[in-house]
């Protein structure tokens, strides 16, 4: 297998180190492993489902008719390509090579079919009219003919002379490509990337992300529905490169190893499986093999328990239904402990990850609202299905040092005018409706400016804005006998920007405001 990395991108280190600690919700499948007897002295591993009864694959192994040519890294035959049928025994019976069509002077490994087996994707040697152009490897793709000929070569438009492309899969529905490459814009040494197929064109190269890619190697991409099987030499496991498995949506914070027997002290790499039979292959070096690198044959004896759940919902005003964005909302864990926080979005919503089977606590706070908590218990069961409605009760009446003022926002005006502007009228009536809930209830409406502009100028302004809000309000149907206004000015700031004083703007929209002081509740 080594030689094989040579081949691959040309690796040179390995890490073994602990493994790494897997998700609580996640349990493992167990496997069952064989050694198969198509393995030879030389390489043979990357072994690919050609429909559902042949496996094609790479081999160094020499073959009368084909070029048995050595590689001058290992002193082997160059890759070529071999196809075999599958047994019921898992053994790869029948086996020949592939087609002169595709099997060159020089490596040609890791193939991938379209559904329809009409389009080949293979990896091969950067060479174009059989000669050599670089040792770079390139993702070629091909045409299959009503006779199995291979035609219509073509080089995929993301190739390029100064990295590698290879690994090459499709997805079960024929709509994308996933591939491994070193090219600009990699997390790690080599990534998994995906690629949108549209009959012939192709969407834009997407790298997996952190959910699958570290600084360190990932190969040989598999994927089954939603989830991707691929290798990595990334700290945490048991040899070389082990087999990890993680959800397309990122879902799982951290791949996961999955652990002896399908990985060893050697290179565990090229995992792919029947989801109908629950068996497959992989490839490895590991130690008792017949030879550099073993296709070895797999059952999955139990299936990967995955339990992923949301918890989602809304926030919402206790009293008026409406949705309440810009909230604070607190995962807590049963001992306590915060897990994450969030602001919720315009709309209210918001969003966790969660495990199954345990219990949490929601914790919303907002400012002018009570804070509110609620329990939250995620079952047993996979998928999506804690959603809450939590409604928080607004604070009435906010205090000002030794003042109790309602909880209203300010009133805008036009500038420089007392002319009321329309964004004003949700609060003023919320004033009303605040007047009506407590009737014995008397407030002064207070304008307030910052500092800037004269202070003879200022005091008028606020006085005529508070004379205009007043009025409004008694208009409204408010008695006049339990509203009065007064004017301030920048007589009473709420910080340090007096005149003079340099201030942000955010420092002068603080002072710039408007209170409901209660007088009497």
């Amino acid at each position: 297998m080594r030689s094989l990395i040579v081949i691959i991108f040309i690796l040179n280190s390995f890490f073994s180190i602990a493994q790494i600690e897997r998700a609580d919700s996640i349990k493992e499948a167990e496997y069952s492993i064989k050694n198969l007897k198509v393995n030879t002295k030389y390489q043979d591993f990357g072994s690919t489902f050609m429909g559902k009864d042949k496996i094609v694959f790479s081999s160094s192994r020499k073959t009368a008719g084909l070029s048995n040519r050595k590689w001058d890294k290992n002193n082997q035959p160059f890759l070529n390509l071999y196809i075999g049928d599958v047994a019921e025994n898992g053994e790869i019976i029948n086996v020949k090579p592939f087609s002169d069509d595709v099997n060159s002077k020089y490596h040609d490994a890791f193939v991938a079919f379209t559904p329809d087996l009409k389009e080949v994707y293979f990896t091969s040697n950067n060479y174009m009219g059989g000669k050599l152009k670089s040792e770079g490897l390139k993702i070629f793709k091909a045409t299959v003919g009503e006779k199995g000929h291979w035609k219509d070569f073509t080089s995929l438009p993301f190739n390029d002379d100064d990295y590698d492309t290879g690994h090459p899969m499709i997805s079960a529905d024929g709509s994308k490509l996933y591939f491994v490459s070193n090219m600009p814009g990699t997390i790690g040494d080599t990534d998994i990337f995906v690629v949108d197929l549209n009959q012939g064109h192709y969407g834009k190269v997407i790298n997996l992300g952190e959910t699958v890619n570290s600084k360190y190697k990932e190969y040989s991409p598999y994927v089954d529905g939603d989830v991707i099987y691929f290798s990595s030499n990334r700290p945490g496991g048991k040899g070389g490169f082990d087999i990890y498995m993680t959800k397309l949506d990122g879902s799982i914070p951290e791949p996961i190893n999955l652990g002896e027997p399908m990985n060893s002290k050697g290179d565990d790499i090229s995992f792919i499986i029947d989801s109908d039979k629950l068996q497959g292959y992989f490839s490895s070096n590991r130690y008792g093999g017949v030879g550099d690198d073993d296709i070895y044959s797999f059952k999955q004896i139990t299936p990967i328990t995955i339990c992923d759940q949301i918890a989602t919902g809304i926030i919402k005003d206790k009293v008026t239904g409406t949705r309440v964005g810009n909230a604070f909302v607190a995962l807590i864990d049963e001992n306590g402990n915060r897990i994450r926080r969030i602001e919720t979005s315009f709309d209210g919503t918001y969003y966790f990850g969660v495990k199954c089977g345990t219990n949490y606590t929601l914790e919303v706070t907002k400012n002018g609202y009570f804070s509110t908590s609620v329990d939250l218990k995620t079952s047993n069961k996979n998928g999506y299905d804690n959603n809450e409605v939590i409604f928080i009760e607004e604070k009435e009446f906010m205090n000002r040092k030794n003042y109790e003022i309602l909880n209203v926002p300010s009133i805008t005006f036009t500038i420089n005018t007392a002319e009321i502007t329309e964004a004003s009228e949700k609060a003023l009536e919320k004033v009303m409706r605040l007047m009506n809930k407590y009737p014995n209830m008397i407030v002064e409406f207070g304008a307030h400016t910052d500092s800037r502009g004269p202070d003879a100028y200022n005091l008028s302004l606020t006085k005529r804005r508070a004379a205009a809000t007043v009025n409004n309000l008694i208009e409204k149907g408010l008695d006049p006998r339990r509203i009065t206004g007064k004017g301030y000015g920048e007589t009473q700031l709420l910080n340090k920007c007096a005149n003079g004083v340099k201030c942000t703007e955010l420092e002068h929209l603080e002072n710039k405001r408007t209170e409901f002081v209660v007088i009497k509740k």
